[in-house]
């Protein structure tokens, strides 16, 4: 279980730093509207972040057995969709932020589907483990 957390947040993390900063480039004079505005930071976190991302990632799978990795890969893909939904959400535009609109519209139901079947397959597969074991 603590192992799909982590590969959800390793996603999230790999998928920020290799998506960047989506906002729109304009003049300098332009001011920029945000669904969510981040407060600054150096440009190096995003690659701090995408590396430790990948680290971890890259210490579960190896340590995956089995059928275990596909409920692993199912893990880093929900984490790579709200990694780019949170690309999204903090991109700066000019007007509407119709991509926000989307990711509430599309990416909240696609998250929840995603969520209940890796718990469920989760626990199916921790079920059908203790059955052959005794």
């Amino acid at each position: 279980m603590w192992s799909e957390v982590a590969l959800v947040g390793a996603g999230a993390l790999i998928t920020w730093w290799a998506v960047g900063d989506q906002s729109a480039q304009v003049p300098p004079d332009t001011r920029l509207d945000y669904y969510y505005q981040l407060p600054a930071y150096h440009p190096a976190v995003d690659v701090a972040l995408g590396v430790a991302g990948v680290i971890v990632g890259v210490a579960v799978f190896v340590r995956a057995k089995g059928l275990w990795r596909l409920p692993f890969a199912g893990a880093l893909l929900l984490g790579a969709a709200l990694g780019l939904f949170g690309r999204v959400l903090t991109a700066g535009g000019i007007g509407a932020n119709i991509g926000a609109g989307m990711v509430f519209m599309i990416g909240l139901p696609l998250t929840a589907l995603c969520l209940i079947g890796l718990l469920t397959g989760s626990k199916l597969h921790t079920a059908r483990q203790r059955r052959e074991s005794n």
